[in-house]
């Protein structure tokens, strides 16, 4: 076999060479190593530090000096823990013996804790003056995600939903948390309540479509469905099934900007065609909404022991009401004659059959349907927005208004102010049948 030697180290050297500092020393071998058929001699440093270590070099001298550089700064630590007190010497054993504890005998080393202080002392600093380091670690135990329940954003909207039927929620509110959140926000989101994020979130909800035309949803709707995942997060903070920080970090994602949509409204005509249209038994249905202003969904629910003719007062109980709150409406001349024929002693004023989660929805097509019959253009909430706007021309009191619809002044008077004159609202309310007074808008002449 073919050899090569290198340059020989110097004349005299024995192995294993012995490098001392007092009573601290290391050793080098020589041991050759044969690459390829060629043999090549390497050393290797030996010495003791929290047990045996090793390092091979190719060169002599470099082994040497890093031997000597090793028992040097050996010696001093040894010298160093050699100047102890007995006292100091107990107190490191018991640091010693409280870190194997924790880490095992293996890793209770001078050199171990030496890592450890530097650790304490780098993590002080960073802490204010009145914390300690173990508070500051149950803190941060506290809020990681393996300390916290294992919730899924499913489970988590369930138990809110529930939270708020408990609290009194109407069941309208209830209905659009169990959509928003049990069905929307729990499908796209099939995961621990623990592991959202922010920008996850805020580019579901900024994506959002109509789930029947699957175009862009409205800013309006991107905006009820953020508002309605911030409660649930806070809920979830509550619960502490997510951190504070999870929860403040969901509640600053930005509210998309209000696209500011035209009110659309019903003229005397329209509604006029749109009551000649209807049949008997949709007809109270629009009367109420053109002339008492509820919304479809308060209008599927109500029952006819509320609407009190001889009284002339129709009765919006707070389960039926949006905002949970009842509210007494007036009912005018002209709807106590649209009522007149039709009015019950009981019984449901919607005349479809609606299930539990799409309440309005049944009723809502069948107005659709009579406004095309009449040949006049379907306006979304176009009824109670009509009602709005006429009831402000001509009663001119916002805050009354605002409490016959169950709105708000401030929303009365920043959308439905000025959307039409005296005149119009006074011709809107003189709308009624056939065979009323003289001084009455008649359904022919405000069809013509």
């Amino acid at each position: 076999m073919k050899t090569h030697k290198p340059t020989p180290a110097k004349a005299g050297n024995r192995f294993p060479i012995v490098i001392r500092n007092g009573d601290v020393e290391a050793k080098i071998y020589r041991t050759p190593t044969t690459t390829r058929g060629v043999e090549y001699d390497t050393f290797t440093l030996c010495w003791h530090l929290d047990g045996r270590k090793r390092r091979r070099f190719s060169d002599l001298d470099a082994a040497r000096r890093e031997g000597e550089r090793i028992v040097r700064e050996k010696g001093i630590g040894q010298i160093a823990v050699s100047a102890l007190s007995a006292a100091e010497r107990l107190a490191l054993e018991g640091a010693l013996a409280e870190l194997a504890k924790v880490d095992g005998p293996d890793q209770a080393t001078v050199a171990k804790l030496t890592e450890i202080v530097r650790d304490y002392a780098a993590a002080r600093a960073a802490l204010p003056k009145s914390a300690t380091l173990a508070e500051a670690a149950k803190d941060f135990a506290k809020r990681h995600p393996d300390n916290v329940p294992h919730k899924t954003v499913a489970e988590v909207a369930a138990e809110f939903v529930a939270d708020r039927a408990s609290a009194g929620c109407s069941e309208i509110h209830l209905r659009d948390l169990r959509i928003r959140l049990c069905q929307q926000f729990a499908t796209a989101f099939a995961v621990r309540m623990a592991s959202l994020s922010g920008p996850v979130v805020q580019s579901y909800i900024y994506g959002l479509q109509n789930t029947r035309t699957r175009k862009p949803a409205t800013n309006r709707t991107k905006e009820n469905m953020l508002r309605s995942v911030v409660s649930l997060a806070n809920f979830a903070r509550r619960m502490k099934y997510i951190s504070a920080d999870l929860a403040l970090e969901l509640s600053e994602i930005p509210t998309p900007k209000k696209q500011p949509s035209p009110i659309g409204i019903y003229t005397p005509g329209e509604i006029a065609a749109m009551l000649a249209a209807a049949d008997k038994d949709t007809l109270p249905a629009i009367a109420i909404g053109a002339f008492c202003g509820l919304r479809v969904s308060e209008v599927s629910r109500l029952d006819w022991r509320d609407v009190r003719l001889a009284e002339r007062v129709l009765i919006v109980q707070a389960g039926n009401a949006k905002t949970a709150a009842r509210r007494v409406v007036p009912i005018g001349d002209n709807l106590a004659a649209w009522l007149a024929p039709h009015v019950r002693p009981f019984g449901p004023v919607n005349p479809s059959d609606e299930d539990g989660a799409d309440v309005g929805n049944a009723l809502g097509n069948r107005l659709e349907r009579v406004a095309r019959r009449a040949k006049v253009k379907w306006v979304r909430n176009g009824l109670r927005h009509s009602f709005i706007s006429y009831r402000v021309a001509t009663l001119k009191d916002v805050p009354a208004v605002a409490l016959e619809c169950g709105n708000s002044p401030a929303v009365i008077f920043s959308n439905y102010r000025a959307l039409a004159t005296e005149a119009e609202g006074r011709a809107w309310f003189a709308v009624k049948p056939e065979g009323e007074a003289a001084n009455v808008v008649s359904m022919a002449s405000a069809v013509a």
